[in-house]
Order: structure tokens, then C-alpha cells, then sequence
């Protein structure tokens, strides 16, 4: 393994559960008592309350935005995980997952060991052991509680291209005053991946 590249999903939830639009839109769906799923494909008035950022070193563009496109190479490890901005938020958020498209699902067999799978360290990492020089940065990769990751295959021949990887991620708004933890919303956008040869 090379590189441990952490992406960090920063949400501002009270904020976001504040929106009229939003509010009207939920409450336009309760009669169907289903969890509205509301999905980015453009520019979207919701984006301004979530953020994603990596360590610079990896990014190609989209820092701080939902758009964030991170460079990987042959060997490098991805994490994901999600935090809010603020910790006294009536609202916990959880990544509920990180997929592949559909249509996509070969061309993700043929670069990474697995799709993005779910996975809870039971013991907190030692840093050193992944070449970590950013310690004091908040979304460092050794983070201890990352939710999702996947790995890029050693093997990888890119042939001096460059291959972009769609994926999307689902994040859940759930409200703390509710004994089951239903979620109020499920957001989905959709980053993106850029494999190239190691530098």
C-alpha cells in the first residue's frame, strides 16, 4: 500500500434542516412514508451545508465542494467518512454508502480490489504505520472511525493515461429526538476519482 487517502464529508445539518425548500419538500412527501431521496446532479441550492475535503497533496479540483475529485495511484488505499460542523446539531449524519454506478460496476472491478465496503477499525490505527506527515490536519486519513473504504489495486496498468471513476455517496440526516433512528432525508451526489500513474 502507498498512499492512505482520507475524504471527509462535512455537513452543516441544523442549517440544512432549517431551509424552507427543504422543509417543504418533506413535508410534501410524508404521506408516502417513504425517506426522500434527494439526488445532485447539478448545481443544487443545498450544497452550501455540505463539504468534502482531502488532503491537498491528492486533490484535482472541487476542494470544499461536493464535487471533489481526488487523484490516486496504483496501490493507494481510499477512506471516507462523515462529521458535522457543528456538535450540538438536533441532527446526526451517517454515510449510508458509497457505490459505484450501476452502469459502472466493470470498469470499477477492473481498477480497485472491492467496491467501497463499510468497515469500522476495532482499534485505533497507528499512524506511522501509513506514512501520515499531515497529523495536525482534522480529515487526516489514520482517522480511527472511517466508514467506507476501498483499495486500488498493485497491478494497475494505466499506460500514462488518465481514468476517471464516477461513484456516489448517500448520506443520511437523522433527527436525535427520535428513538429509532430513521433517517429524515438521504442527500446523493456524485464525486469523482481520477486514477494516474504514481509521481
Amino acid at each position: 500500500m502507498k498512499n492512505v487517502i482520507g475524504m471527509l464529508v462535512l455537513v452543516d445539518s441544523a442549517a440544512l434542516m432549517k431551509d424552507y425548500r427543504l422543509r417543504e419538500l418533506l413535508d410534501s412527501r410524508k404521506k408516502t412514508n417513504e425517506i426522500p431521496l434527494i439526488t445532485w446532479h447539478d448545481e443544487s441550492e443545498y450544497e452550501k451545508y455540505i463539504y468534502m475535503v482531502a488532503d491537498q497533496r491528492f486533490v484535482v479540483s472541487g476542494q470544499g465542494t461536493k464535487d471533489l475529485t481526488v487523484k490516486a495511484s496504483p496501490g493507494d488505499e481510499i477512506r471516507w467518512w462523515e462529521a458535522n460542523i457543528y456538535s450540538n446539531s438536533p441532527f446526526e449524519i451517517m454515510i449510508k454508502e458509497v457505490s459505484p454506478p450501476i452502469n459502472s460496476g466493470i470498469k470499477w472491478q477492473a481498477f480497485y480490489q472491492h467496491s467501497p465496503r463499510l468497515h469500522s477499525p476495532l482499534e485505533k490505527e497507528n499512524t506511522s504505520t501509513i506514512g501520515l506527515s499531515y497529523r495536525d490536519m482534522f480529515w487526516a486519513a489514520a482517522y480511527s472511525d472511517f466508514r467506507y473504504q476501498t483499495q486500488i489495486k498493485e497491478d494497475t496498468f494505466l499506460n500514462n493515461s488518465l481514468v476517471d471513476l464516477d461513484y456516489h455517496i448517500d448520506l443520511q440526516i437523522i433527527s436525535k429526538s427520535q428513538t429509532e433512528e430513521v433517517p429524515v432525508c438521504i442527500f446523493r451526489w456524485y464525486p469523482k476519482i481520477q486514477l494516474q500513474e504514481a509521481s
